[in-house]
């Protein structure tokens, strides 16, 4: 299975409906937070909450760039991140793989833990071929011609798009810029394999992607609210108000399903709870 997702910034919409991109298939975002040690996008903060509130997996990104210290850029990342997962943006003007490991040292002493790491194939090229066996969660970009939309487009997954490189097999790929998606041509990435299996990439548990709700589809959410109010009912009786069946308490009250449980275990034992009347046994046949 392939599931597929959106990478987006200010240079995108920049107000994509992600309520229409979840409804066209997509299942994951990764969008821009912060670039060097002193530009916040602008568009984060709305991206990522509706990202969030149409069960979409997102992910914040951060351009690393090497004319900036890392620990500044670090701090300005994790400061606007969220509750999202993390992914370097590693490419012109990032630097050397030194650079590299030296911005997630610096993100995960704030306590947070790189997910994903956006190499191109080119730029690893340019910086040495150095090895990227340690590499959290690569993403790969290399684009197919034409633009439409994204399934269309798509190579496969056995195709040689996929190749991995510096000793690390490439688990997302970036396949094109052009796919239709909500209206606008934008880039487009692939995942070979689950939801699940990417939310766990990701690190992200059920709460950071709005509850366990947000897991399940509208169909699934509105048969498990049937199936609660059923329970409780069966509980609680009509409207909470107890089953007259069941007899009464001091009060006068509806016995519930529980009242009435602890009731006939009191008549059992020789000590029935105090203020609870039983209804009578039906007569014999």
């Amino acid at each position: 299975m392939t599931i597929f997702g959106i990478d987006i910034s200010n240079n995108n919409g920049p107000n994509i409906d992600l309520a229409e991109v979840a409804r066209e298939g997509f299942q994951f975002v990764f969008a821009k937070v912060s670039e060097g040690d002193g530009f916040v996008d602008y568009t984060w903060p709305d991206y990522r909450d509706a990202a969030h509130a149409n069960g979409l997996l997102v992910a914040g990104y951060h351009y690393l760039r090497a004319d900036c210290d890392v620990n500044a850029q670090a701090e300005l990342f994790v400061s606007h991140l969220g509750d999202a997962a993390t992914m370097i943006d590693f490419e012109a003007g990032s630097g050397d793989i030194d650079t590299f490991w030296a911005f997630v040292d610096a993100v995960n002493a704030l306590g947070r833990t790189i997910n994903l790491s956006y190499i191109p194939h080119w730029y690893w090229q340019q910086i040495g071929s150095p090895d990227l066996s340690r590499v959290p969660g690569l993403i790969q970009s290399s684009y197919v011609a034409g633009s439409g939309p994204a399934a269309a487009l798509y190579p496969g997954d056995g195709t040689g798009y996929w190749t991995g490189f510096g000793g690390k097999n490439v688990d997302i790929l970036q396949f094109t810029d052009q796919a239709s998606v909500a209206g606008n041509l934008i880039d487009v990435n692939a995942f070979a394999g689950t939801f699940d299996r990417l939310r766990a990439m990701l690190g992200l548990t059920l709460s950071t992607t709005q509850g366990v709700l947000m897991a399940l589809t509208d169909v699934q959410q509105a048969d498990l609210l049937e199936k609660v109010q059923e329970i409780w009912e069966q509980l609680r009786g009509p409207d909470g108000q107890g089953w007259p069946q069941l007899g009464k308490n001091a009060q006068g009250q509806s016995l519930t399903l529980v009242d009435a449980i602890a009731g006939l275990r009191g008549d059992i034992s020789g000590n029935a709870p105090s203020g609870t009347t039983a209804a009578a046994p039906p007569p014999a046949a």
